[in-house]
């Protein structure tokens, strides 16, 4: 984004969606095995608690399906949706992209998250957020081969440095929180958590101010 015009394409992709792809690859393996050890780990401790032994494979497929559709469906008339309100509202389509799209097809994730650590399923929860973080990067390479007019992040308001900056900051505050791990919480969150919050809040501040 910040070098804009200046990347050299191969046809009409940017060099960085080779590099999207083959890392996001590389994450996804290591990810697995990691998810595969802990998955085991937590069906071997909760077997006796199982809520879903009585439904079968077959029933759990299909409302996979359905509810896959709905998600689906509403997917396609979300991007208009949020250009409509972009424009009725002056607020930018940077400025909406980056807080109400995101936060509405963030829903699932939140979902899934809340229940995983509900069932004491903590790995499983930030497990799920990062790779969903990984896989967001990943779209940008697929939106870069459909989109032929050339790179795609040569074309995107400058405006989105904040937010990339932004997601790498709160990103390197929770690595920092899983190496060093905080024993005491302050205010209900712990200090990594606080650090991730008024990071949001100061993009979405930013944001505000530049839409």
């Amino acid at each position: 984004m910040f070098l804009g015009n200046r990347i050299i394409p191969l046809a009409w992709i940017g060099l960085y969606t080779l590099f999207f792809i083959v890392i996001y690859f590389i994450a996804m393996r290591l990810i697995y095995f990691y998810e595969k050890r802990q998955i085991t780990e937590f069906v071997k401790d909760m077997a006796i608690e199982l809520k879903y032994k009585d439904i079968s494979t077959k029933t759990a497929i299909l409302n996979y399906c359905i509810n896959a559709v709905v998600v689906i469906m509403a997917a396609i008339f979300l991007p208009e949706i949020g250009k409509g309100i972009a424009e009725t509202t002056g607020l930018g389509q940077t400025f909406v992209g980056n807080i109400f799209i995101a936060l509405s097809t963030s829903l699932p994730e939140v979902v899934v998250s809340i229940s995983a650590v509900k069932m004491g399923a903590i790995d499983l929860a930030v497990g799920n957020l990062f790779g969903s973080n990984i896989f967001n990067i990943f779209i940008l390479a697929v939106d870069d081969m459909f989109f032929v007019k050339g790179p795609i992040l040569s074309f995107v308001n400058t405006s989105h440095i904040i937010s990339a900056l932004s997601a790498i900051l709160m990103t390197a505050i929770a690595i920092i929180g899983l190496t060093y791990r905080a024993e005491k919480k302050t205010l209900l969150l712990a200090w990594d958590s606080i650090g991730i919050l008024l990071v949001y809040i100061a993009n979405l501040m930013l944001l505000y101010m530049l839409r």
